[in-house]
């Protein structure tokens, strides 16, 4: 209940419902696609959303992937992730809001395992809606913070899923989690089924797209300065270019900002969208 009533404080800005106080313009919604089909497909988790630049082509693709502890969330939450990509579908970026299964119903690796094959499917057919593949990134909050990054280092995942990895030109986890401890959420993260890594620090190497990494001043401890500073590092070590940007806040107001145009957390996904080899800085 606390964190639904701070999520409502937070979203001041925005009307009833979680909508935008302006009416939505130049944007073209598609909802509820399937990317998973027959008997394993789940009716609700295995759906996506689309928020297009309103007769725009070859635009640049923002594949965007919820959080809550990969236990709570959906992409229909409180209008936040409908915001998100109309936001962005505005500034001329088409964006691919997704579900996935959660804990408990399903534990690691199936979570990142959904994320790929909806990723696959955005490789597939994001085409065919006017996105560009030369500029494709991957972005997320939290827990989607964590399946973008896991999903870009994790070579086991993308060979089961056949992407190609090169597809994936930027990275911009938002308070993302990357290094998994054994222990930590035994239902998500069961100890004897490790078999997929889900820490992404461990699987760090060359040759990965560049990672802008956003976390808050007041964010929580497995997510902030000190876990993204030592991600960084490694990236570091492996000639990965990389992007610290600390924000004034909390956990929560990172993934709110991400709508606000503007915003430093904006202009960090457009610029990683816009700029596929930046220059490593540390921002605050």
């Amino acid at each position: 209940m606390r964190f639904l009533i701070l999520i409502c404080s937070l979203m001041a800005p925005f009307g009833a419902n979680g909508q935008p106080s302006q009416p939505a313009a130049e944007v073209r919604v598609v909802t509820n696609i399937a990317y998973v089909q027959g008997a394993l497909a789940h009716p609700k988790k295995h759906l996506l959303d689309l928020y297009l630049p309103e007769k725009a082509t070859c635009f640049p693709v923002l594949f965007f992937v919820h959080g809550g502890a990969w236990v709570h969330g959906d992409k229909d939450f409180l209008g936040i992730y409908a915001n998100l990509g109309k936001a962005f579908a505005r500034k001329g970026v088409g964006t691919v809001v997704i579900n996935y299964r959660l804990s408990p119903e399903v534990s690691h690796p199936e979570h990142a395992r959904d994320v790929a094959r909806a990723f696959k499917w955005t490789c597939d057919h994001i085409s065919e809606y006017g996105g560009d593949l030369e500029r494709l990134g991957v972005c997320g909050h939290s827990a989607g913070g964590h399946l973008v990054s896991l999903l870009t280092c994790n070579e086991a995942l993308q060979k089961e899923a056949g992407i190609d990895s090169k597809l994936i030109k930027c990275v911009v986890p938002l308070s993302g989690v990357h290094k998994v401890r054994k222990g930590f959420l035994p239902p998500v993260f069961p100890t004897d089924n490790f078999n997929l890594n889900p820490s992404p620090i461990d699987l760090v190497r060359k040759g990965l797209p560049p990672f802008t990494l956003v976390y808050a001043n007041m964010d929580l401890p497995t997510c902030g300065k000190s876990e993204c500073e030592a991600f960084a590092a490694e990236l570091g070590k492996c000639d990965v270019p990389v992007t610290s940007v600390e924000l004034t806040g909390n956990h929560v107001t990172t993934l709110l900002k991400a709508s606000q145009p503007g915003s430093p957390v904006m202009k960090a996904i457009l610029k990683a969208l816009h700029e596929p080899n930046p220059t490593p800085v540390q921002q605050k």
